[in-house]
């Protein structure tokens, strides 16, 4: 974990739940948050301009070209005495080109048509998408709101084993059961915890996922 040898850590003793998460606040601006939208959105703008490429490939290119040459050579002796020994020349060259494409018109009109069933291709995807998505916070939306109604049944649950604990005691003081029956009190105020931790973990996994639907899960 590349961590100093002795780091403390500090564990929560408790879950922190959100349980004023509403449906709405969800759905509202996921198209600009959720990251596969988001791609698929990103796809669909690319095949548009794409589109505008291959349309602009019909159009006439005009094209600027300059360069700018200079050369030195000073020689402190030559073999040839007709050769220089200084010679120096600079210069700037420029030009204009223009295409006009002729005979790439079929060529061209094909991937024009390309282009366009890619924008209609990618719209599908988008809309298939977001109806998944749609469908997909309904149903988390729904396993949210079941975790919390079994979490509060769990809450009172734990009241009551409580209460159920200190009867068996104060019964066991008075002589009135024995061990077993107090141990069984107990068992079950265990057991009564142990679904509350479950049920505080679903609740928990299902917030979870309303936020790795909604995009807001990292910020």
């Amino acid at each position: 974990m590349n961590v100093k040898e002795q780091a403390n850590y500090e564990v929560a003793d408790s879950i922190p739940l959100n349980t004023q998460l509403a449906l709405g606040d969800i759905q509202n601006g996921i198209e600009a948050s959720n990251p596969t939208l988001l791609i698929s959105k990103k796809n669909l703008d690319i095949a548009g301009i794409t589109l505008k490429e291959r349309k602009a490939e019909k159009l006439p290119t005009v094209a600027f070209n300059s360069v700018y040459n200079f050369t030195r050579t000073n020689n402190q002796t030559v073999i040839n005495p007709f050769s220089p020994l200084f010679n120096q020349s600079k210069g700037l060259n420029y030009g204009v080109t223009a295409s006009i494409p002729i005979l790439n018109n079929l060529t061209n009109k094909r991937q024009i048509q390309q282009a366009k069933l890619d924008i209609q291709y990618q719209q599908l995807i988008f809309n298939n998408q977001q109806s998944q998505l749609n469908l997909a916070v309904i149903n988390a939306f729904k396993e949210y709101e079941q975790q919390k109604k079994a979490l509060a049944l769990e809450e009172e649950n734990i009241l009551l084993a409580k209460e159920n604990v200190y009867i068996a005691l104060e019964v066991y003081r008075l002589g009135a059961s024995t061990i077993i029956q107090l141990r069984e009190a107990q068992k079950s105020l265990e057991d009564a915890y142990n679904r509350l931790i479950a049920a505080r973990y679903n609740t928990k996994l299902s917030e979870t996922e309303l936020l790795r639907l909604k995009g807001d899960l990292v910020k």
